[in-house]
């Protein structure tokens, strides 16, 4: 199934996205489209933290998820703080998408730390590699600056990212973004995913896939030791692995008010000798590298976002029934939290809410 944008320039905006009855998302997405243009980009870290602090101030199914998440990469119980640093994560990758659709130039002029090292370590994959290379990430840091600047370094990248069938205006102002980073965009989940991703890797394109979790409800991931218990994680770069293309594990830093920096490992070596358990031993070593980076930078980690057949959720109901117990289980009701991100931009203008938040 084709995805369908609506076709109309990357510089319009809206109002306010439409949004129903509890979701922040839509809210906080407004609010950043309206301070984009007027916070310095050195200054959106900071205002991002502050809008983070908004949204934990009552309870929500976002800061809930957010709470679980983070308690499991920081092996022990996340506090207030850590909840904020990982939603104040995710507020600057909005700013960093509204940046790269309105102000591409302004939104890459930041230090952006690749070791030459690195550089050449993706260059050599690339041309090595008989069926391109696939850049292996977590959703820590700034994913789409990272895109971005290796298109802008030359590299042909592309990317898979999840949609709906039928995307919200929220989802199309994202995918806007993304495209921003002139990486070509492959929709997860379709009946042409695989031939998309194949086709890219035989044109010698480093593609980009966020591992850390498998958002398929239909289909089986492979099962690995993650967080002292079974984590599911995506087949993919074990079966592409397989084929011949080399899988290079990396990361981005959390943007701050100075810049980010950039990650490329070696390749993590298919060791078909091992027959059926090659895939699962291949997706082991990755999965150790990847909670190795959020481990290291759990702060950067911002993926609040609902999972299907919640791998995080799953592991705290069989090891960690402490942590459920410190959260309510009936849902909170996310309005509210809605609402106070849309007070902020009441009966203000741009640069008053911006002042006030900075």
């Amino acid at each position: 199934m084709t995805v369908t944008i609506p076709a109309f320039p990357a510089s319009k905006q809206m109002s306010s996205f439409p949004r129903s009855a509890g979701d922040i998302q839509a809210a906080v997405v407004t609010l950043v489209q309206r301070l984009a243009p007027v916070v310095p980009v050195t200054r959106q870290a900071v205002v991002a933290h502050n809008i983070a602090e908004v949204i934990t101030s009552q309870p929500s199914t976002m800061s809930r998820d957010m709470f679980l998440r983070q308690s499991l990469i920081r092996g022990g119980t996340a506090t207030t703080a850590d909840v904020i640093d990982g939603l104040a994560a995710w507020v600057t990758i909005l700013f960093d998408l509204d940046n790269l659709q309105r102000d591409r130039r302004s939104a890459l002029n930041l230090e952006a730390d690749l070791p030459n090292d690195d550089v050449a370590r993706l260059e050599r994959a690339v041309s090595k590699s008989r069926n391109g290379c696939i850049l292996a990430v977590p959703h820590i840091g700034s994913v789409e600056l990272f895109a971005a600047h290796l298109s802008d370094r030359g590299f042909k990248v592309a990317f898979v990212y999840t949609i709906s069938d039928t995307p919200t205006p929220v989802e199309q102002w994202i995918y806007r973004g993304r495209q921003a980073t002139r990486g070509m965009p492959i929709p997860f989940g379709r009946r042409t995913t695989s031939s998309e991703i194949t086709k890219a890797l035989r044109e010698n394109t480093v593609v980009c896939m966020v591992v850390d979790v498998y958002p398929s409800s239909r289909f089986p991931g492979i099962r690995i030791n993650l967080y002292g218990d079974k984590f599911n994680f995506p087949p993919g770069p074990a079966k592409y692995a397989q084929s011949g293309t080399l899988v290079m594990p990396g990361f981005a830093s959390r943007r701050d008010e100075v810049g980010f920096s950039m990650t490329v490992l070696d390749p993590i070596d298919y060791s078909a000798s091992l027959g059926h358990d090659a895939a699962s031993d291949f997706t082991q070593r990755l999965g150790d590298h990847i909670t190795g980076f959020t481990a290291a930078q759990p702060q950067a980690y911002w993926l609040w976002h609902p999972i299907p057949n919640d791998p995080y959720r799953a592991v705290a109901e069989r090891r960690y029934c402490d942590l459920l117990q410190l959260l309510d289980d009936s849902p909170p009701d996310d309005e509210p939290v809605a609402l106070a991100i849309e007070a902020l931009g009441a009966s203000r203008t741009d640069l008053e809410i911006a002042a006030r938040l900075s």
